[in-house]
């Protein structure tokens, strides 16, 4: 939790919330396939939270909305370029500030030993009861 904070805090330089960032994140990773619906059931969000959300970010000029070619009663939610440029950058800055801590604060075999666990780390997220 502390590391998540100080992302935050180095992600000063974003002219908007984390909440926003992580649900543009999540649009990006839904790729062609994002929906409301499978934003809000993967984030976690109640659909009138979400749809706030996406109409701020819409009138922000981030992302699109657009009726699915099938199923006119699905929209896909996509980023402009503005929004995977706010990405890219928010990204970039946490990314600048980590591997300068980690070279400042680590030894190289501390190094090797973060890096293991973030292996761990990484199964231990995508672990589900359902597999």
């Amino acid at each position: 939790m502390s590391l998540s904070r100080r992302f935050r805090r180095e992600d000063r330089g974003d002219e908007g919330s984390w909440s926003r960032l992580l649900l543009l994140g999540a649009i990006e990773r839904g790729g062609d396939n994002a929906t409301p619906s499978s934003l809000a059931a993967g984030e976690g969000l109640r659909s009138s939270n979400l749809a706030a959300a996406l109409r701020e970010l819409e009138r922000s000029g981030l992302i699109t909305r657009t009726p699915d070619g099938k199923d006119q009663r699905k929209v896909r939610v996509g980023l402009t370029s503005e929004g995977k440029r706010l990405l890219v950058e928010s990204r970039a800055r946490r990314e600048k500030w980590l591997a300068e801590a980690v070279e400042a604060s680590l030894t190289k075999e501390e190094c090797a030993i973060l890096f293991a666990a973030g292996g761990l780390l990484e199964r231990i997220a995508t672990y589900s009861e359902n597999d």
